[in-house]
């Protein structure tokens, strides 16, 4: 069941839950976790923020086990339109009824690299309070609990409608663990104290298990101190791999540093101050933080409808998935001549996409991708370059890149040569790159000039080389570019898609630990499964709350 399942009605958010008999109001729904095999374990080291390793504890598991309620939340019942932006789930508090003392829960994923991990989605007094997904998303994960009775849990949903006008609702979701008993006793508030107020130091919390993070997902890390003060702020600094110091990132001033997980952050460094009244207060340790990119999982091509646009058209554009996935979340990216990144095209969630055409968008290049449950991304599509056509029919200045070879080795070197035709005197050329899956171009130090000899490192597989044209006065007039490197390394294989077969092989070999070991998945129960949920969206819209 969905335990929580937002929907909108006058105007405003309701939370419902939604069973096998229909919508319903949360107040009307027990979640039951019996003492089963299954679902009665002893708690893993990985755990241990939760209790105790080895002593008792109860899992209603995200992969379903007939034995125990299999709960989970959806967007699903949220038009496509209505919103702006993502939906987010935060916690707000618990009540228990029951003999323990100190009763506990946690909401977790399997997580990092490897999906070896236990990621933290909320856990009561720490910094992992809520989560978010996209609209039309569903969810499972694992709900665990120290002792046996009734649990509370008070959840607000909250959104953004496209009109600009915010709305939430907040519902209690009840779970008795054990035994139905046979009068409830009325749960007591449970005092949550968050870990802020017993840090003694600057905390800083990466969003990701181990600040493990994969391309698409967004890197946070949550600085906490019991120091801090309404009008404190932070300074953040880094020091990506092979530099020689930190430097101050002034984008970044609150308890909370946000930034686009591109490989170039891969092992970087990351330390916060606490500042108050211009006085800096404390000063965390460093975090480093690890990037590494999915292997595409299915093949995304993007189609136009025309070859040529006038300006005041409607661009239309068309995705495909070979082979199909059942991932439906979608991202649209747009860089028109002369930028310097890709820009996401605001609210472009879904499979095809419309762009009205402006004659600035002439030479502007378009990418697709495909993400999976947790943000990462799953694959991306060959730019597309878009032609308006000028009110004046001035020839233009346009430029070809042509390559020694449809496929480089990792380590060696490779010559792309630029045809440029129609160019003004004193036109100059420089180059710069775009790992697959990132937006941003990184000039390639001291390439000018109509050839570019490169030494081509393995993770430059996938990855669009640009050759960018000015004229003599700095303007840029015409771009060419190799939409998609391919590099093998010396056998002939992908480099980073052998890194990921064997990151995809431990995940698929990997439970998210041993308390699940014994459920079994029949193939009566998945085809249950895909016939009931086959109506729905499959893909499960997860990702960290603030992404």
């Amino acid at each position: 069941m969905d335990a929580v399942y937002p929907v909108l009605k006058g105007g405003g958010l309701t939370i419902r839950s939604l069973t096998e008999g229909g919508e319903t109001d949360p107040d009307d729904v027990v979640l039951h976790i019996p003492d089963t095999k299954t679902s009665h374990v002893k708690l893993p080291q990985e755990y241990a923020f939760l209790g105790k390793p080895g002593s008792d504890a109860w899992i209603s598991s995200q992969t379903q086990d007939m034995s125990v309620v299999w709960p989970g939340w959806s967007f699903e019942g949220i038009p496509q339109g209505k919103l702006k932006g993502t939906v987010s789930m935060d916690f707000e508090g618990f009540a228990y009824a029951g003999e323990a003392k100190s009763p506990h829960f946690a909401v977790t994923q399997p997580g990092g690299f490897g999906n070896k991990k236990v990621s933290q989605l909320i856990v009561p007094g720490s910094a992992y309070d809520g989560v978010s997904g996209e609209v039309g998303s569903h969810t499972h994960a694992n709900w665990v609990f120290t002792d046996k009775g009734t649990y509370d849990i008070d959840l607000s949903v909250h959104a953004t409608l496209a009109d600009g006008k915010s709305v939430q609702d907040t519902a209690t979701v009840r779970f008795v663990i054990g035994d139905m008993p046979d009068g409830q006793t009325e749960p007591v508030r449970q005092k949550v104290r968050h870990y802020s107020e017993d840090a003694d130091e600057l905390l800083l919390t990466p969003s990701k298990v181990d600040g493990e993070y994969f391309v698409g997902q967004t890197i946070q890390l949550t600085a906490a101190s019991k120091k801090s003060e309404e009008d404190s702020v932070y300074r953040w600094y880094v020091k990506k791999k092979g530099e020689d110091g930190f430097t101050e990132d002034p984008g970044q001033k609150g308890a909370v540093f946000s930034t686009k997980p591109d490989r170039a952050l891969d092992g970087a460094q990351v330390y916060a101050k606490l500042v108050h009244d211009g006085e800096v207060v404390q000063k965390s340790d460093t975090t480093t933080v690890h990037v590494r990119a999915l292997d595409f999982t299915t093949h995304l091509t993007v189609t136009a409808d025309k070859k040529q646009y006038d300006e005041g058209d409607t661009a239309r554009f068309t995705s495909v998935q070979k082979p199909e996935t059942a991932d439906e979340h979608y991202h649209w990216y747009l860089k028109r001549r002369g930028e310097s990144a890709y820009e996401w095209i605001e609210e472009s969630r879904l499979a095809d996409q419309e762009l009205p055409v402006t004659d600035d968008l002439d030479g502007a290049q378009v990418v697709a991708r495909l993400f999976n449950a947790d943000h990462a991304v799953l694959s991306e599509s060959t730019p597309i370059t878009l032609s308006v056509d000028p009110a004046d029919a001035a020839s233009p200045t346009t430029v070809v890149i042509h390559q020694d070879s449809e496929r480089h080795t990792a380590g060696a070197k490779a010559t792309f040569q630029a045809e440029v035709n129609n160019a003004p005197e004193g036109y100059s050329i420089s180059w710069s790159v775009r790992q697959s899956a990132e937006n941003p171009f990184t000039e390639i130090t001291g390439a000018k000039g109509t050839a570019l000899e490169q030494t081509v490192p393995a993770d430059w597989n996938g990855a669009q080389i640009l050759a960018t044209v000015k004229d003599s006065g700095g303007k840029v007039i015409a771009e060419g570019s190799v939409p998609e490197l391919a590099v093998t390394n010396k056998s002939g294989v992908n480099e980073s898609s052998a890194a990921d077969k064997e990151q995809a092989d431990s995940s698929n070999a990997a439970f998210w630990w041993s308390v699940a070991a014994a459920v079994v998945v029949v193939g009566a129960l998945a085809a249950w499964f895909l016939r009931r949920r086959g109506a729905s969206k499959a893909n499960d819209g997860l990702m960290r709350r603030d992404r």
